[in-house]
Order: C-alpha cells, then structure tokens, then sequence
C-alpha cells in the first residue's frame, strides 16, 4: 500500500512522505499532527492495542485536532450458509469509551451509509481536570 501511494504520488508531482508504524507506538512528535485518521484498519487491531490507539493519537495530536475512525459495524445478525465475505467489525460504543478514557470527547458518530460502514469524530478535551486525569 505504501509504494503505491508513493507512486501515485510521485505520478502527481507530490512531494509526500509515507511511514509505516503500529497504531500503539507512532513514531511522531507530540502534538504533530491535526488529524489522525483511521479508515478500514481498526478491525485490524487486537483489543489491548485498540486501547493504546487512544494514547498515542491524543500524543500525536495539536490542541484541537481531531481523530476520525472510519469502520466496519457489528452486521445484523444473518444465516451463516448466507455470508459469502467474513471480515472483522468494530463496536465504535466501545471504542468511544476507550478513547475517553484516553482524554477525548467525542464531537459526532453514525453511520456512513454503505456497507455497514461507521465513522467516530474525536477531540481532545484540554480542560484541566482531563489533562489532569491522563
């Protein structure tokens, strides 16, 4: 995925940088980025390290940057001999309680609208007794 992201953006004249890393130990500054975001890769993740996501994305995160998770959602309850493609879900409830646990508010979530796909909108809170309790 990452060379061809490269490509494509070597084809556009882009000058961008791509890194690979786990989701509970990025290898960026504190406060580097605006957005993190997640599309299709939170299914990917063990529940320990679904947790630790939390942590490293408030690290990562400037005052006032946000987080958007972007999923598949628990499918409604089908006949087994129905499905034809199995993949993981995620339960963004859940997520949205770890990732207040880890200091956010979350600002919006709901569906996307096609194949049971979710999204989740964070911020940081930044008041005091928040920044205290991490």
């Amino acid at each position: 995925m990452v060379a061809r992201a490269t490509a494509k953006a070597r084809r556009a004249g882009l000058q961008v940088g791509f890194s690979t890393a786990t989701a509970q130990e990025l290898p960026f500054k504190d406060g580097e980025f605006d957005v993190v975001l997640s599309t299709l890769m939170f299914h990917h993740l063990p529940k320990k390290g679904r947790e630790e996501f939390g942590r490293e994305a408030f690290r990562v995160l400037r005052p006032g940057g946000r987080v958007l998770i972007v999923d598949f959602a628990k499918p409604p309850r089908q006949k087994s001999t129905f499905r034809l493609h199995r993949h993981g879900y995620v339960d963004l409830d859940k997520v949205a309680a770890d990732l207040g646990r880890h200091g956010f508010n979350i600002v919006e979530q709901g569906d996307v609208g096609t194949k049971g796909l979710r999204y989740l909108v964070a911020q940081p809170d930044l008041s005091l007794a928040a920044l205290e309790a991490r």
